[in-house]
Parts: C-alpha cells; structure tokens; sequence
C-alpha cells in the first residue's frame, strides 16, 4: 500500500516538472514583461569616452583581476556563473579575502545551481560567511516544486571595482580559462576592461546599477547555512588562502605579481560604451539581448563578424532577423572536433545548412582547445562583448550582459584577434558542410543527438 501510494507521488510529481521544466515554456502565454523597453539606439549626442582594455589572454586576463582588486578601495563586485577549480580560483579568492581585510566591501554573487562552490571549493562558503566584509548569495537556487525556474540561470561574468574598473565578458574564473599552464579543457576566451575614474554619464554606473539590481532582486538568496556558519572552519580556510597567496608572491608568480603603473596605458579612449542585460524575469524572457543585435545587425551597412561558442538559433530567433543582401555576414564557432559541449554542437548542427542557406558564411574552429568567446564587430566601429551566445537560452532563458563599444579603433584591436582564430578556421560551403574527418564516438554521438535535440533545442 505504502510502496503504491509513494509510486503515485513520483509520476505525479514527474508530470508536474515535465509540465514546468519544459511543457510550460512552449505554451503561447504572456508572460510578465516589465522590461520589454525598445532595442539600444546609439546616440552621438551622449558620449562617456570610457577607456576599454581588451583582455584576449586568459592569464593576463586574471593577472588585470588581481591587479583591479589589489587597487580596490571601497567595493567589489564579484559575480559569476561559476567558480572553477584550480590554483588561480584559490588565488584569486584570497586576493578577494585580503581586500576585506582592509576594509572593502565584498559581494560573491554566483548561479544557484552551477556555482561549483564544493569539494575543495565548499569551505570557500564559510570563510566567506565568516568575514565581516564579505557577503555570498546564489541566484535562483534550485526549488523542487519551481520547475519553471531550473532553466533561469545567471550566465554574467562580472567585476565591478569601486565603479572605476569594470570586468565584462565569457570567462568564469578557474585554471580552464586563467591558468599559464593550459590544462586539457582550456578554452580561449575573451574580456574587456572598462575604466573611468570620472564615473559621469559612464558604464561603469549601469553595470553598477545591474550588480545592485541582481544583488537585491527577490529570485536571489542568501545561503542558509551562512547564518549559523562554523566560524572556526571559515577562519582557517581564509588563513589557508592567505597561506597561498603569500607562497605565491615568495615564488614571484607572476599571477600574483603586481602590474607596472602603466599597465592602463594600453586601454583605447572608445566613443562611447552601452552596458546592457536581458529582464530578470522566469520563463521566456524578452529578448533584449538578442532584439538589440539584430537591430544593430539589420543596420549594418558592409560587414557583420560573429564569434560564438555555440549557434543554435531557434525559430522563435529567426523572427527578428532581416539579413540585408548587399552586408557579408562571417561567423565563426567551433567544430566538431574541438567542440567541449556535444549537446549544444548537436543543437548547432541540426541547424548549420539552415544558417548556410541564409547567407551566413561559417568558419569552424579547428585549432588547439576551443573558443568559448563571444562577441561581434559591425561595420569595423561597432563591438559587442559580453556573456551572450548565439542560441535560445542566451536569448530567452539565461541573465546574460554585455558591452556596446563604440569606437573603430578598439573594433580593429578586436578584429585583429578574432581573425588569428579565423585563420585556424575551416570555412564551410552547402557542399561540405556534411564532409567530416574519419568517423569517432564522439562524432557519431553528436550527430545521432542532432537528430532529437530539436526536442529540446530552445533550452541548448
């Protein structure tokens, strides 16, 4: 009787998160949508002349963080998808933990479920509890009876240093994408530094705004276990860290060493830089993120460049796209071989000859590692980095942000490093978009997976 009663509680239960998890988001309802204000307008009337710094080497890129909390004076805001393992997430969080120490003002803001603050990296959460500067919280932890909210992640790599520097793009922190000594699953990534010690009309105040906004929204949540924390645990594990740290320094790492007083000398004064975010809303946001784009895209007048991890667009995509003939349109993504997510390539390659038919000349990636970047250049003026991909969950799903810089001679620094990848790039045409190298299980598995992911495409 008991065993037949639980067995009914499952499926009841199996029915009602297949309903929530994934029923619910093709249904044709309105969802609340507050922010569905128009598309980004460039203006040249308001300039900010925000100076921006591209970050394209990964351990530079983590050497520009350490510095930029090193310098902090007041706050930090640190908010990621997730934290990875390896030296440089050690490194780096003591550099957090000794800018507390001096007073500043720390908020860990990470996804609630893919944070990765375990094993290892789980007594990260006591020292931190066990500070009186620092605060952790965790966006849209997972609720059993919520289904609708498993798919409303938070996807924005964020650090924003007492609103003067500001650290935006596709990189979490761990050695995969910081480290010197490239492990296996490395990936080249991108970032970009946004600096204004004048703080008027800036970014760096929106991005500011943003942090507060997901900081204090009511899908964030303070970890429970935090109020009533072992302190004694949480000290010795901030004593460890700080054990670490000055190792390092001792053996002069140069990811901990600190930069030269030139070292913003490199960042390019742009015209003007957008910050911008999709709504925090659940269910199928509106699609700032992507409306904005393909705005900016449909405006081109000669060349649209794309560089993305993942392209997987959805009909529900397609609807805001108008290709203009007369613009060439490039996009670069992985291949099947350096691809590190088979599930998202399935989705892709169900819809390569689609994205080829419409016009869209696509290069895959064929170099060392893979690319995990995303970002555009329109018309050798306009850039766009940021956390954003090319599919349905960075458009409808996920919180996602990004930078509108413009400017035509940061586009060209960019552009520059988009084709060094662009030349280990295959380019594909309608007829040998099907040709592959010898047959292995991972290929075999990706291409069995296109042919049923459209099921689930809009959640890749």
């Amino acid at each position: 009787m008991i065993k037949n009663v639980l067995l009914i509680i499952i499926v009841l239960y199996a029915v009602y998160a297949i309903f929530g998890a994934y029923i619910l988001f093709f249904l044709p309802i309105s969802y609340h949508t507050t922010s569905d204000k128009a598309p980004l307008l460039l203006s040249e009337d308001i300039q900010n002349k925000d100076h921006v710094l591209l970050l394209e080497d990964g351990f530079e890129s983590g050497q520009v963080r350490m510095q930029a909390i090193k310098e902090a004076q007041s706050s930090i805001d640190f908010i990621s998808y997730s934290v990875q393992k390896g030296k440089t997430s050690h490194l780096f969080m003591a550099e957090l933990f000794e800018a507390a120490d001096r007073g500043v003002h720390v908020r860990v803001l990470l996804d609630g479920l893919f944070h990765n603050l375990r094993g290892d990296l789980g007594d990260v959460r006591e020292a931190i509890a066990a500070h009186p500067n620092m605060e952790l919280r965790y966006y849209e932890p997972f609720k059993l009876f919520k289904p609708w909210s498993w798919h409303n992640r938070l996807h924005d790599k964020l650090l924003i240093i007492d609103e003067t520097y500001g650290i935006i793009g596709g990189r979490n922190i761990g050695d995969k994408y910081l480290s010197k000594k490239r492990p296996k699953d490395y990936v080249y990534d991108r970032d970009v530094l946004v600096y204004n010690k004048n703080k008027q009309n800036s970014s760096l105040l929106e991005m500011k705004a943003y942090a507060n906004e997901l900081w204090e929204h009511p899908f964030t949540k303070q970890e429970k276990h935090a109020k009533a924390t072992n302190s004694t645990k949480g000290n010795d594990f901030q004593e460890k860290l700080k054990n670490e740290l000055q190792l390092a320094r001792d053996e002069n790492d140069a990811f901990v060493r600190p930069l030269s007083h030139d070292w913003m000398n490199q960042a390019i004064q742009a015209d003007h830089i957008s910050f911008v975010s999709n709504p925090l809303t659940r269910l199928n946001k509106y699609p700032y993120l992507w409306k904005t784009f393909t705005e900016l895209a449909t405006n081109a007048e000669s060349k649209v460049y794309m560089q993305t991890p993942y392209a997987i667009p959805t009909n529900q995509m397609i609807k805001h796209v108008e290709m203009q003939s007369q613009v060439q349109h490039d996009m670069m993504t992985n291949s099947m071989q350096q691809t590190p997510n088979p599930m998202a390539f399935s989705g892709y390659l169900s819809t390569r000859d689609e994205i080829l038919n419409s016009g869209v000349s696509i290069y895959e990636y064929r170099g060392n590692y893979s690319i995990h970047a995303k970002s555009f250049v329109i018309d050798d003026y306009l850039s766009m980095v940021g956390s954003f991909n090319l599919d349905a969950r960075s458009s409808y799903l996920n919180t996602e942000s990004a930078v509108l810089i413009q400017g035509s001679e940061f586009a060209k620094v960019l552009q520059k490093k988009m084709d060094q990848k662009k030349e280990r790039s295959d380019i594909l045409t309608s007829e040998n978009s099907n040709v592959e190298s010898k047959e292995t299980f991972k290929k075999i598995a990706i291409k069995v997976l296109s042919k049923v992911s459209i099921m689930w495409r809009v959640f890749l």
